[in-house]
């Protein structure tokens, strides 16, 4: 059994949660907290595909479990609907592990999530800790895993004391240098300012950039994100880039001899993640930004298998 406290994060993908629950079901967390966004108004059926969701986690647990659900009955929009619930779970733990229902973790991903939550609990400098890499294979030094800048939330831990630094709407950051952020970050920190991006995931990043917050990133990613196809709100066809994540375990963990940031690996992964042509950044505003043109999208991405279509995406950082 796992004493280390969960938050799984649903919506409408029940499939998803069913995977995502047997994942959970091997490592029988004693604390699982469960929180759903409630049906969109417009989308026929919905409500019986959150439904569904919500049932498949609670049917699933076989095993003693203290459960406590934040099920929403009216749809918050992703940015509301998952940083309230994150919210909602540091309120009640000091910390503790996030997924989503399309973010299916390694069972040593909650081995080093707990062992890092635990050796870095009292240590303010850092904040965050990923279960994702990003560097393609790419071992930076010699540990289990390194020191970044970067926070990112296929599957990720943390504690009470640094979400306490979360801003959704920035406004406590607003004046700050954005220095060394890459052109995309700026760009989606102003439209997070002018309430023009529905997400939480950027404000969480920037919360700790801008508290110079370190991160702990484990040398081989050790969740894959499942959220794309026909159910998704954002990507419906699988990246290339996808392809290149290198996946792994950790085992046994070793630790850092030196304690630095790595530069370099930062950079490279901010090239890859952050760093997104002028027509990538025109084309997703406009989409984003027309209801039209964001289901008329869907509707070809969904007819349309081409490479110029697979190369349109509306957000870096959600695929739900």
């Amino acid at each position: 059994m796992m004493h280390t406290p969960v938050l799984l994060l649903i919506f409408n993908r029940p499939d998803k949660v069913r995977e995502q629950m047997a994942c959970l079901r091997r490592q029988q967390p004693a604390s699982l907290f469960v929180a759903a966004d409630g049906p969109r108004p417009d989308r026929p059926g919905e409500t019986l595909q959150c439904e569904s969701a919500r049932q498949a986690v609670l049917s699933a647990i076989d095993w003693p479990c203290s459960v406590q659900t934040l099920f929403r009955s009216h749809n918050l929009g992703c940015g509301k609907a998952v940083s309230s619930a994150v919210n909602w779970f540091f309120e009640h733990n000091e910390e503790g592990v996030v997924l989503e229902d399309d973010c299916l973790p390694d069972p040593t991903f909650f081995s080093f999530c707990t062992a890092m939550l635990q050796h870095y609990r009292h240590d303010p400098a850092v904040m965050h800790i990923n279960g994702s890499n990003f560097q393609f294979g790419r071992q930076r030094g010699t540990a289990s895993y390194y020191y970044s800048r970067f926070a990112h939330v296929w599957g990720w831990a943390s504690w009470r004391r640094a979400w306490q630094q979360y801003d959704f709407t920035l406004q406590r950051y607003l004046g700050m240098s954005a220095e060394g952020l890459s052109p995309t970050l700026k760009h989606d920190m102003k439209a997070v300012y002018h309430q023009q991006l529905d997400t939480w995931d950027v404000q969480w990043f920037l919360s700790v950039w801008f508290n110079q917050g370190w991160t702990i990133t484990p040398n081989v990613s050790l969740v894959r994100n499942t959220g794309y196809g026909n159910g998704a709100t954002h990507t419906l066809h699988e990246p290339g880039w996808f392809r290149k994540i290198n996946y792994g375990q950790l085992p046994v963990i070793t630790y850092p001899e030196e304690r630095r940031i790595d530069e370099a690996a930062d950079r490279y992964a901010a090239e890859v993640m952050y760093s997104p042509s002028r027509f990538y950044t025109t084309m997703r505003d406009m989409i984003k930004g027309s209801p039209t043109l964001l289901r008329l999208y869907q509707r070809l991405m969904l007819k349309d298998n081409t490479a110029a279509s697979k190369n349109i995406k509306i957000s870096k950082y959600q695929n739900r």
